[in-house]
């Protein structure tokens, strides 16, 4: 079997995926931030991928900065490297762009800011390959670096968080839950939309020895701020599926009000908490960790008309044969 052999991962056996014809897509979905996206494609750079099989989609969400920079780059040393392109429409827009245009069998999905540990993307897949009944798979999201801070913030999952940012997905189960709800426009809650009816079809698998990592990243009221608009797709959750943030996470009889305690007394109160515990050890952290517990109140006090009010939109298909309006390069 042919390889590329991109910096010396663990290269399989001969005869490891012998009879295996199943195309495969990475999906990465973009929007500026040229740096990661640099490491994030030079961490692919470390994997090995079976010639003709694999192809790595950067998924431009309207980007005011040239991600054909960073392509341009990588085009000798990635395979079936493309960029494609469309209108600021969010993370799950993009994603489904790439699945729309692509016919691999199997997507893996990036976020723009993962590194991906050796050997992620031959895990991953065999890990479907070995489980015809998973629709979809999860690895292990870990912190990029061994800072530790109640101030700085990275997703991290150890299976059950169903983050779509290192998650591989059939391509038959997409097309029948319609892929990525595009009315989630920012990068919160549509990986879990997305598991809750993906978990309707087949089992969604976690791969722990598949391991990916996730920069940290300094919060400040800024980011409380911006956080609160999360709420919508917390209320759109658990009027549509009847569960707080995770499948498994059950919102009882009455969603909205579920949302809205959460938003104004369990989330701040959890950090306020924690922040407390933290001033015995990193005063500084702790002090500020509990006044950001205090603003959210107020945050999720500003989202209490949106959360009580607002309107749940039905999921469409979004993977229907049309074609996106997009350019490509």
């Amino acid at each position: 079997m042919k390889v590329y052999p991109f910096g010396g991962g663990e290269k399989p056996g001969p005869d490891r995926h012998a009879g295996q014809t199943e195309q495969i897509a990475v999906v990465i979905p973009a929007c500026n931030r040229l740096e990661v996206l640099e490491k994030c494609l030079d961490s692919l750079k470390g994997q090995y991928f079976q010639t003709g099989r694999w192809e790595v989609l950067v998924c431009d969400d309207g980007s005011t900065e040239d991600l054909g920079k960073v392509i341009f780059r990588f085009n000798s040393s990635l395979p079936n490297l493309r960029l494609l392109r469309q209108l600021p429409k969010g993370p799950a827009a993009a994603r489904n762009l790439g699945f729309r245009s692509s016919s691999a069998s199997i997507f893996v999905c990036l976020d723009s800011d993962i590194i991906c540990g050796p050997n992620y993307f031959s895990r991953m897949v065999e890990a479907l390959e070995r489980n015809p009944d998973w629709v979809a798979a999860e690895a292990t999201v870990l912190p990029g670096d061994g800072r530790t801070s109640i101030l700085l913030d990275a997703p991290q999952n150890r299976g059950g968080a169903f983050l779509s940012g290192a998650s591989a997905y059939r391509r038959e189960a997409l097309i029948r839950v319609g892929g990525f709800d595009e009315e989630f426009l920012l990068p919160a809650c549509e990986d879990a939309d997305l598991a809750a009816r993906l978990i309707q079809l087949g089992k969604y698998g976690y791969v722990p020895e598949a391991l990916a990592y996730h920069p940290l990243r300094r919060v400040s009221l800024g980011t409380h701020w911006r956080w609160r608009k999360h709420w919508r797709y917390e209320m759109i959750l658990a009027k549509r599926y009847g569960f707080l943030s995770f499948p498994g996470n059950p919102a009882g009889p009455y969603p909205r009000l579920r949302v809205a305690l959460a938003a104004i007394v369990t989330l701040p109160a959890g950090r306020f908490i924690q922040g407390l515990r933290e001033v015995l050890k990193k005063p500084g952290d702790g002090v500020f960790a509990c006044l950001y517990a205090l603003f959210d109140v107020f945050c999720g006090i500003w989202a209490l008309p949106c959360i009580l009010l607002g309107s749940v939109p039905p999921h469409r298909n979004y993977l229907s044969n049309h074609r996106p309006d997009t350019g490509r390069v």
